[in-house]
């Protein structure tokens, strides 16, 4: 008899919220040169050199952070039950983390602060999730997760 497919397998995304599509983030640091360097070139104008260095200086800096905004734009945590195990995905800077628990195995630990993250472990590996969610949600998820999830052996 086949397997039914139609069955839905609970999975959790957790993401980075992202304020700016990588062309508006461009549009407002093109903005901020230009009127960084047109009140640098005035100052310039009358004798003070330096006040371009520091507005370089300071683009440049702008632009390290939004270069490591960008970077980090697309990272996420995704939590799936999928034939018969527990998946953990991490993915940041583009680079990914996986992780596969036997759910017979698996400990789920419930957050209780606001800063704590839901545990996740075998006792071989283990893994924290949820940097991208509110605790709220942290919670609901743990909880979902060990209602899903078989008791672990003592």
């Amino acid at each position: 008899m086949p397997r039914d497919s139609s069955r839905e397998q609970p999975q959790w995304l957790f993401t980075r919220h992202r304020a700016l599509t990588t062309r508006q983030l461009l549009r407002a640091y093109g903005l901020l040169c230009l009127f960084s360097m047109a009140i640098a070139v005035a100052f310039a104008l009358r004798g003070l050199w330096y006040i371009p260095c520091f507005s370089f200086a300071e683009l440049s800096l702008v632009a390290v952070a939004l270069l490591y905004y960008r970077r980090h734009a697309h990272d996420y945590e995704h939590i799936a039950l999928r034939d018969g195990m527990l998946i953990v995905e991490q993915v940041s800077a583009g680079h990914c983390r996986r992780s596969s628990f036997s759910p017979w195995h698996t400990r789920i630990v419930v957050p209780q602060g606001s800063r704590q993250l839901i545990r996740i472990g075998d006792g071989a590996a283990q893994v924290d999730v949820g940097v991208f969610a509110t605790p709220e949600r942290r919670q609901q998820v743990a909880r979902e997760l060990c209602a899903l999830l078989p008791d672990p052996p003592p």
